[in-house]
């Protein structure tokens, strides 16, 4: 099957009469590929990149008349191009043929992919693949996500990580597009890919995981195994690098019940098999199996090594007690029983690389999957940033091998940090769905020093030249960065987020090649908004400490009815109250000894806030008081005439410190029963001050913008203490903040979770700025490339 790119290229040829050896100079490839690609042959994708531009116009003098108008000095050159872009009007003829395809990698709870969804009332955009690795998140981000089918949602609990290079990529995405689509041409299509067959790949892979699973259940059900678990104990196997062993391995839990995997590419997810293959198995060549066993090998011994190094750290108390139990499963690791396990999950995980390295990367497949890929299912935006961690030790050379090849990046003796792996598969994404603009979002400290060859870069520097030239194939990204606040854009909340704009070339082109990702950053300044737009129509939330269990949802006041959109409050509440109820309107209860230092704190004050280290009266308490001490030192006779014991006055001595204003607020509170004083009087938190998380009890200011919702707090909400009640924020006041709208539902997690994915999120009302940004550029290059003729057949809906 000639990919349509190819076609278009040789009427372009005919059309104008140009040879093979022009048009291969024209373009930038060898006569002699050029003939065997529009011969049928296996593509790359860096030459169909190549010959994406040409057709586009990039080296042709139809763009320069294109965009003629466009063609003054570079100065004024920008002035016009943002202008124009800023008046692009937004039509039905940028959807035509269906909305547009949005990818949403590290997804979270959806913020991000759901300003775009709905934008221009969800006319324009759709999420078509959303990916997270943890379970909460995909839960709540298919709550709100519709599928068409009823065992694969639109978000898929997978690690990323796991993806071995381009073709896998597009074959999982097309996948699932078929599925969630009710797209039986795309499955079809999918399906007759050859030589090795698709459905044959499933199968075969279905049949090692089963078959692995036997395996590890007989291994399990051994005698000395399931002595050998006993003797271990449930406190070694619930420790955290323990259970970060078994997830680096996709090993399933040790335990005396049956296994089950974890999330894992190509399994789980609802497939079955068509009959008609049943039978048929992918081949696999010896001396790759055996290459790949000696890689499962090296990569048990990797995390076993990780284990024995934590398992040396000196420490005391719970350290100490943690490396003991590292320290008995790594005596487990070696048993018997345990190795007979271990030889299992080789041979399992050899055959299963195996098979993905046997179909991968056949060159007739790849071309398939690419071909299919770019006949009306690519997609336009790519969304996304994995944990900042990963930019840590990223250097010049794996951005030079990423160019090269972006394949088998979890292979890579220098990724071995699954952090870093991220890194590479966020670029492999961008190399393998080649979006027309991608936006990458991380923390506002995202600029980490990057160390290599001695000499030190900037992390988002890092990320640019990678991203900039993914590769050396001529897919081309024209890259912006900038530090957005969400307050400047109509969120109560001032978050600041690091955000790096890509726009394909060929499509920045179509613009008149100015800073065209910079535009898709600079979004219209805007006021800021006060906590309180945002708490405004909420009652006083129910009260748990466990699993939400307000099914019945809670009712929210109406909007002021002459409320508009051109007021921030208005466009805020226009965005955020689409519902009479919502749900997760859940706090954690107050302890009564603490609400009632809540109810002491004013506005906007935090618990260092209180301190008294500066005051004269604490300077002379202080010093008279050392003064006494020491008198009675030196006299004991003294503290007798004059009433005093000696050990109060020591005692009273080192506690009059900057915390005293705080012991007296708590010692005001009558403790509870059962207890001496107020919990929150010890040593450790009166210590806390600037610079020691002394914003750790903190009161809201109504007034002003939130300060940044934080995943932290699913552990502790003491930081975001409501600005009119003794309490903590619920969940739901914490999604208002963030702009999510009031029907998105939270409602099927815990309290913990409903704080984490909110926390974790990125405002949907910031995202939907960036969604009418990407949009006009879109636009905009859509109409000059009609303009010019250089529009290819209309693209099928998925």
């Amino acid at each position: 099957m000639l990919d349509q790119i190819l076609i278009d290229v040789r009427r372009k040829m005919e059309s104008s009469a140009l040879s093979f050896s022009d048009a291969a100079a024209e373009i930038g490839v060898g006569v002699a590929s050029m003939q065997k690609h529009l011969a049928g042959g296996y593509v790359r994708s860096d030459s169909l990149a190549k010959y994406r531009r040409w057709l586009s116009g990039t080296t042709a003098e139809a763009v320069g008349r294109a965009v003629s108008t466009l063609s003054a000095p570079a100065a004024i050159q920008e002035e016009t191009v943002i202008h124009a872009l800023d008046n692009v009007m937004l039509t039905s003829d940028l959807v035509r043929n269906g909305r547009l395809n949005v990818v949403d990698l590290f997804c979270g709870c959806g913020g991000m992919s759901l300003g775009f969804e709905r934008f221009q009332n969800s006319k324009i955009f759709r999420t078509a693949l959303a990916l997270d690795i943890e379970e909460p998140m995909v839960r709540v981000f298919n709550d709100n996500h519709p599928s068409a089918s009823p065992d694969t949602g639109i978000a898929r609990q997978v690690d990323i990580s796991d993806f071995a290079n381009e073709a896998e990529v597009q074959a999982f995405y097309l996948e699932h597009l078929a599925r969630t689509s009710g797209n039986h041409e795309l499955a079809d299509s999918l399906g007759k890919i050859g030589p090795l067959g698709f459905h044959t790949f499933r199968r075969t892979l279905a049949a090692i995981d089963t078959a692995f699973l036997d395996q590890l259940t007989a291994a399990r059900r051994e005698m000395d195994y399931l002595h050998a678990v006993r003797e271990l104990g449930a406190s070694s196997l619930g420790q955290t690098s323990v259970t970060g062993f078994h997830k680096a391995l996709k090993l399933p839990a040790t335990g005396s019940g049956s296994p089950r995997l974890g999330p894992l590419i190509w399994y789980g997810d609802g497939y079955a098999a068509p009959a008609s293959v049943v039978g048929d198995e992918i081949p696999r060549d010896p001396d790759l199996l055996k290459r790949m066993r000696q890689v499962a090998n090296k990569q048990w011994k990797s995390e076993a090594d990780k284990l024995r190094e934590r398992s040396s750290g000196s420490g005391r108390g719970q350290l100490a007690s943690a490396a003991e139990r590292i320290e008995r499963f790594l005596r487990f690791l070696t048993s018997p029983a345990m190795l007979r396990v271990k030889d299992v999950w080789v041979e399992w995980k050899a055959q299963r690389e195996t098979v993905r390295a046997a179909y991968f990367e056949n060159a007739e497949i790849a071309f398939g999957l690419q071909a299919l890929y770019h006949s009306g299912h690519q997609v336009s935006v790519l969304l996304g940033g994995p944990p900042c961690q990963g930019f840590s030790r990223i250097g010049r050379g794996k951005i030079r091998s990423l160019r090269e090849q972006s394949v088998h990046v979890h292979e890579d003796e220098d990724s071995v940090d699954s952090r870093n792996q991220l890194m590479h598969q966020y670029v492999l994404f961008v190399a393998a769905l080649a979006p027309d603009v991608f936006l990458f979002e991380n923390v506002r400290h995202f600029q980490a020093v990057v160390r290599s060859e001695g000499v030190e870069f900037d992390a988002a520097d890092i990320l640019a030249e990678a991203i900039s030239n993914v590769s050396s194939r001529g897919l081309g990204y024209q890259v912006a960065r900038r530090i957005v606040v969400a307050s400047h854009h109509a969120v109560p909340q001032a978050r600041e987020r690091f955000v790096m704009a890509g726009v394909r070339q060929d499509i920045a082109d179509q613009t008149g090649g100015a800073d065209v990702p910079a535009f898709c950053l600079s979004l219209v300044r805007r006021r800021p908004l006060p906590l309180r737009v945002a708490l405004d129509g909420l009652p006083t939330p129910a009260f748990t400490n466990v699993t939400p269990s307000d099914q019945k949802g809670t009712p929210v006041a109406p909007v002021d009815a002459l409320q508009t959109e051109d007021s921030e409050e208005g466009l805020y509440k226009s965005w955020t109250r689409t519902s009479a109820m919502t749900d997760a309107h859940l706090a954690r209860p107050p302890r009564v000894d603490d609400a009632a230092i809540f109810a002491l704190m004013g506005p906007g004050t935090r618990w260092m806030d209180y301190r008294c280290d500066e005051s004269p009266t604490l300077e002379k308490l202080t010093r008279l008081l050392k003064q006494v001490e020491a008198a009675v030192s030196r006299d004991p006779a003294l503290a007798v005439n004059i009433g005093v014991d000696q050990q109060d006055i020591r005692e009273l001595a080192a506690s009059v410190d900057g915390s005293l204003s705080l012991r007296l607020l708590l010692e005001s509170i009558p403790p509870l029963p059962g207890e001496v004083s107020h919990h929150l009087l010890t040593p450790t938190y009166l210590a806390k001050r600037e610079g020691a998380h002394g914003d750790w009890l903190a009161r809201m200011d109504a007034s002003q913008p939130s300060k940044t919702v934080v995943s932290h707090m699913a552990k502790d909400t003491y930081a975001f203490v409501h600005p009119y009640e003794p309490r903590t924020l619920s969940v739901r006041e914490a999604a208002r903040i963030q702009a999510f709208p009031d029907d998105y539902k939270f409602g099927s997690v815990g309290l913990v979770d409903g704080f984490r994915v909110v926390g974790n999120a990125v405002p949907p009302l910031l995202s939907a700025q960036f969604a009418e940004r990407v949009a006009k550029i879109l636009m905009l290059a859509r109409d000059r490339m009609e303009a010019a003729g250089l529009m290819t057949e209309p693209a099928k809906a998925a």
